[in-house]
């Protein structure tokens, strides 16, 4: 594998890039293909799709989530796109609740936390008691809009929709966590497929590592991370 002159600063790591080009250009064509199929799911009129742009309720509260390495680095790129003022704006935010982060995944039993090492049930489960406990907003969202929106991670295109990627299954139904409070009670006539997208994902995600697995970030590490080289 070629490694790249880049370099993926976050969470206490430098991580060197491998074939970041490629893989980034794979990580937007990939985004393509799910618009594509949740535009495909709207087309049919039965099924209820409500969101829309400034509605931003699950920007509002609960909103840190996991990313994959490969999401992080095209993420970051944009971040740092970012006009400074709002830059700075979106990464004072951060500061500040990453340290709620660090206190609050302290607290949450199992392993100690160490980025690129995490146990991913447990880092599941302090990013759901850091939702709990402060339904934080994210630090992206400005005038109810996403300051980055074109390069917003999967679980955000996600929203708004029943994405089977991020369902529970069980033997005789499929649970949807991706919904949005607007369809609660809501009859569902199909869902979106993109597990094979979430698996490409994380394949993705290992080729940017240079083969390694270096596991998930929250979305905080993220807008504080950085790009170098």
């Amino acid at each position: 594998m070629t490694n790249d002159p880049r370099n993926l600063s976050i969470a206490g790591l430098s991580i060197p890039l491998h074939e970041s080009d490629d893989v980034l250009a794979q990580v937007r064509d990939m985004y393509s293909e799910f618009d594509s199929r949740t535009d495909t799911f709207k087309a049919d009129k039965r099924n209820p799709h409500l969101c829309a742009a400034g509605c931003s309720h699950c920007c509002k509260q609960g909103a840190v989530f996991a990313v994959t390495l490969a999401e992080a680095v095209e993420w970051t790129l944009s971040i740092e796109a970012l006009p400074p003022r709002k830059l700075n704006e979106a990464r004072s935010a951060a500061e500040h609740l990453l340290r709620d982060q660090q206190r609050i995944f302290a607290r949450v039993d199992g392993p100690t936390d160490v980025a690129g090492r995490r146990d991913e049930s447990t880092f599941s489960a302090r990013i759901s008691a850091l939702n709990a406990e402060l339904g934080p907003a994210c630090p992206l969202l400005v005038d109810d809009l996403c300051s980055v929106y074109e390069a917003r991670p999967m679980l955000c295109r996600a929203y708004g929709f029943p994405v089977d990627a991020y369902a529970v299954r069980s033997d005789s139904a499929i649970v949807f966590r991706s919904l949005c409070v607007l369809y609660e009670g809501k009859q569902l006539v199909d869902y979106v497929r993109a597990e094979d997208l979430k698996a490409r994902l994380n394949a993705l995600s290992r080729r940017i590592a240079g083969g390694q697995d270096v596991g998930r970030f929250t979305s905080i590490e993220t807008i504080l991370a950085g790009v170098d080289g």
